[in-house]
């Protein structure tokens, strides 16, 4: 897959005061399935004043329906110098059987600090594929590029 399966366009467009905030996202990062089936994920951190936050974006693209996933969860992380600062687990295994071409995110908690330097965001997917018996796997994501 060689371009992002959408644009984060319109996810980081933003009027008002929240146009201030700063987001900085890694490329996408790309896991195939064995039913023809590609997720387009990258891992970004937001920050709006002394507030931040982390996300994992994830855009899926099958080309058929039914069941691809036993599972597919994934664990955002809000990280200063490579410390957990907040963290959230999401399960998409029904968007993601459900839907051909889910965009879905997953957020960590806001947090408010005056430390500045080294945030980043970060995530970890775990999957397995339906039917093909190897069980749950995880794949480390790589980070974003960090905010003061």
């Amino acid at each position: 897959m060689a371009t992002p399966l959408l644009t984060v366009t319109a996810l980081l467009a933003t009027t008002g005061p929240a146009a201030a905030a700063t987001t900085r996202c890694s490329d996408y990062q790309y896991q195939t399935a064995p039913s023809v089936t590609n997720v387009a994920m990258k891992t970004c951190v937001v920050k709006n004043g002394s507030a931040r936050y982390a996300y994992v974006l994830i855009e899926q693209a099958r080309t058929s329906g039914g069941k691809t996933w036993d599972l597919f969860k994934v664990h955002a992380r809000l990280e200063r110098n490579d410390a957990n600062i907040a963290t959230k687990w999401c399960d998409f295994t029904d968007d993601m059987n459900k839907y051909l071409s889910p965009r879905l995110i997953c957020y960590t908690a806001t947090v408010t600090s005056s430390s500045t330097g080294g945030w980043t965001g970060d995530g970890v997917i775990v999957f397995n594929f339906n039917l093909d018996g190897l069980g749950d796997k995880s794949r480390a994501l790589t980070g974003s590029p960090s905010v003061s």
